[in-house]
């Protein structure tokens, strides 16, 4: 059996050792368009403030030789041909498969015109983030172009290892996708104590200059200019090799519940992967590393022919970068809204229904577990909602919700 793999993040060696666990002979090789070892993304900022590269590249040296896979580094695929179970690499080199498995990752994009210029810096990869590590830190300065979650990590990154970085959002608060304006007031607090400059209700319009950017024109007509651009407005799945075929695309690629596509031979997993949101019931890309290693177990244990299903996904969003702990946890829209807060804790759980929909945990975590638990369980809290947020409160102390973790 020969199964190949197009990428080498999370999810595609999440395969790689889920499949190992139960087959030892089949065929797997790996292709990336990036040419070095196994890494997280994940990991990118830790990597970027401190300079250790050991929560980088989480498996062994010797990976590809541990598993028994042949790896092609730098290989990019530009085609799939789903019919005749080939790919192409970029060298017009044809591969034969018998089951695929898409793990290629996402990169940052903005629909900014000159955003394809020279000089503009991609942090969701290792190259990226060296690149920027080899700039002298000392008096440099960076735009950051999109304040939502990726944005405002990269911009926290930069501010500490000693670049002073503009952040623009086009909203009127920053992560609103995430928080609302009270939660994001306390992140734009502690972004501006961290050195960050914040400029909302301002969009970027067009990075200018010839080849390489000189700087970025932006909504109120003024030209923004720093030794570093990054543009993080969005995200994109690197999907572009199945776009001539007829394997489904929305956001990401369409699965069904064991991730497969229309093809019971080709799957896709992590960022590349739209699956069914537990809370929504619709179809979304959750990139989220505890998703992309639920996907790897999924698709490789259907390959080797042990039925699994993905467990539906939640987005849930932490920023250890900022000066207090912080976790976001699906929706903020809801019928009702328990909170607490003082000037350094907020706290807001969020419930539709009796259920608990979402919460935001901000200063003080405590409980953060069991109130997930909830929310996945789909747990009628009618009884003790008014509880939830008290001082020392369990679900030890209420009936029926004893082993609650």
């Amino acid at each position: 059996m020969k199964i190949a793999i197009i990428g080498m993040g999370p999810a595609g060696t999440g395969v790689v050792s889920t499949l190992r666990r139960h087959d030892s002979d089949a065929e797997i090789t790996m292709f990336s368009a990036e040419n070095v070892p196994p890494y997280s993304p994940p990991a990118l900022g830790d990597y970027l403030i401190t300079g250790n590269k050991e929560g980088l590249f989480r498996h062994e040296d010797d990976f590809f030789k541990t598993y028994n896979v042949k790896q092609r580094p730098g290989e990019k695929i530009v085609q799939v041909m789903p019919e005749e179970k080939q790919l192409k690499t970029q060298n017009n080199e044809i591969f034969d498969f018998d089951h695929l498995v898409i793990a290629s990752g996402s990169s940052l994009y903005a629909p900014v015109k000159g955003a394809d210029k020279k000089g503009i810096y991609n942090f969701k990869t290792l190259d990226g983030a060296d690149q920027i590590k080899r700039i002298s830190q000392e008096d440099k300065t960076a735009v950051v172009l999109g304040g939502g979650f990726i944005g405002v990590e990269i911009a926290l990154c930069l501010a500490k290892i000693g670049i002073k970085p503009t952040l623009l959002n086009r909203r009127g608060w920053i992560m609103p996708r995430l928080l609302d304006v009270e939660t994001a007031g306390y992140v734009e607090k502690d972004l501006r104590a961290q050195g960050v400059e914040v400029l909302l209700n301002t969009e970027g319009k067009e990075f200018v200059g010839n080849e390489s950017v000189d700087g970025l024109l932006t909504s109120n007509g003024k030209t923004l200019t720093a030794d570093i651009y990054i543009a993080a407005t969005g995200v994109k799945p690197n999907i572009d090799f199945i776009k001539d075929t007829d394997i489904e695309y929305d956001q990401g690629i369409v699965v069904d519940e064991k991730l497969r596509t229309r093809y019971p031979y080709i799957y896709a997993c992590g960022d590349v992967a739209q699956t069914i949101d537990l809370l929504s019931g619709k179809r979304k890309i959750h990139g989220l590393y505890p998703v992309a290693m639920d996907h790897a177990q999924t698709a490789a244990c259907n390959i080797l022919g042990m039925e699994r299903e993905y467990e539906r996904p939640i987005n849930i969003n932490s920023l250890k970068e900022l000066g207090f702990k912080i976790i976001v946890v699906g929706n903020q829209k809801a019928e009702e809204v328990f909170e607490y807060k003082t000037e350094n804790i907020l706290r807001k759980i969020y419930i539709t229904a009796d259920k608990i929909v979402g919460f935001v945990l901000l200063g003080d975590i405590s409980n953060a577990g069991i109130y997930l638990s909830l929310l996945k369980k789909k747990t009628n809290v009618a009884k003790f909602k008014h509880r939830l947020l008290s001082k020392g409160f369990s679900p030890g102390f209420l009936p029926g919700m004893v082993g609650v973790n």
